[in-house]
């Protein structure tokens, strides 16, 4: 497990440089789609103190 993770990189990480490898492989009418759901939207709710 370490090969693959080596110090300082995360699986996050990993995941990410895994799915640009891949997108970029990928043929031109289909990458733009992948593209697009590659792009993460974020929501973020900050809880009421009572």
């Amino acid at each position: 497990l370490t090969a693959l993770f080596p110090p300082g990189r995360s699986y996050i990480r990993y995941s990410q440089i895994c799915a640009q490898a891949v997108r970029a492989a990928m043929k031109p009418q289909y990458k733009a789609e992948a593209e697009r759901a590659a792009v993460a939207t974020v929501k973020t709710v900050k809880p009421k103190k009572e």
